[in-house]
């Protein structure tokens, strides 16, 4: 495993993690996790470009060695828009990487502060399956229920103490692999270790609990729509084959990104970078090497199931 550092940064009150692997003088590329996933998820593919780019992989608030919010706060998807802006002045990365959540994270930002962004990459980040304007007041009123639950009404500490221990790491690998059969054992142990600390009857998860609250806003596809067609730099938008998270509008979705290349990722679901990190960090550095002019190695040009080829 290559070493790496981790920096941390303050923004509002709270620390952010920033895991870093390879040289500063190198050129800056930056991962964007996903919900529940934390920096060091990326490690397997940092380490294979460490020795010629300086690779950087935060955790969101409440996500890995990232702060919680405190007493009275929660996780509201602007506040992640912000961290990122700070963190991208900090850094100035050349290219960005955003998975699921962390592909609306860095659209969101970089649709209005591209700054100097050569390109960004989104693995399964077109965002989420719409919700209906008509489920906003059961959502509302789910959201509502949800905060009077005592593991998620309580201050910091209170939320610590109400996550369930594991009693070994190799529990909270099998746990992994129930949700992705995908994941090897090996990667799935590794995981589970970064992504956890140990406590007093055995390991937990490091992410606050009370992220696991409905999100009290639904998904709205037209607003997402303008983000991403204010993107200026090339994208690269890759789906894995067997995606849990497709959007059935994904064509639709591709279509208003101006320097649009999409492909598909054979044999992966969704978390494909835990799956398939060697191929994903091939690809990405064809695409970084020639962003917007090469079609990476390892990938079916187009979308699932569209029958619609690019490149």
């Amino acid at each position: 495993m290559t070493p790496f550092q981790t920096d941390f940064h303050t923004v509002r009150g709270l620390r952010l993690a920033v895991h870093r692997w390879g040289d500063p003088s190198l050129p800056n590329v930056l991962f964007h996790h996903g919900f529940l996933d934390h920096g060091q998820a990326f490690a397997a593919i940092a380490e294979q470009l460490a020795d010629r780019w300086h690779v950087l992989a935060p955790d969101a608030r409440g996500h890995g060695e990232s702060d919680w919010i405190g007493t009275g706060g929660y996780y509201h998807f602007a506040d992640f828009w912000h961290d990122l802006d700070l963190l991208l002045s900090i850094y100035a990365p050349q290219h960005v990487v955003g998975h699921s959540m962390g592909g609306m994270i860095t659209t969101a930002v970089l649709a209005v502060r591209p700054g100097g962004v050569q390109s960004l990459a989104l693995l399964d980040g077109m965002g989420p399956l719409e919700s209906p304007v008509a489920d906003w007041p059961r959502r509302l009123e789910s959201w509502l229920d949800a905060l009077r639950v005592p593991g998620f009404a309580g201050d910091v500490t209170e939320r610590r103490m109400a996550r369930r221990p594991m009693p070994t790491l190799a529990d909270a690998a099998a746990r992994l692999q129930k949700a992705n059969p995908r994941l090897a054992p090996a990667m799935a142990l590794r995981l589970a270790a970064s992504n956890t600390e140990d406590v007093v009857g055995g390991f937990v998860w490091r992410h606050d609990p009370l992220h696991r609250t409905p999100s009290a806003r639904p998904f709205r596809t037209d607003e997402g729509m303008q983000l991403w067609a204010q993107l200026p730099m090339p994208v690269l938008s890759v789906y894995a084959e067997h995606s849990e998270w497709l959007p059935p509008d994904l064509a639709a979705r591709h279509a208003v990104v101006p320097r649009l290349h999409a492909g598909v990722l054979p044999g992966a679901s969704h978390n494909l970078h835990h799956e398939q990190p060697d191929v994903i960090a091939h690809l990405l550095e064809s695409w970084w090497n020639a962003p917007g002019q090469c079609f990476p190695d390892g990938l079916v040009p187009g979308e699932p199931g569209s029958g619609r080829r690019d490149g």
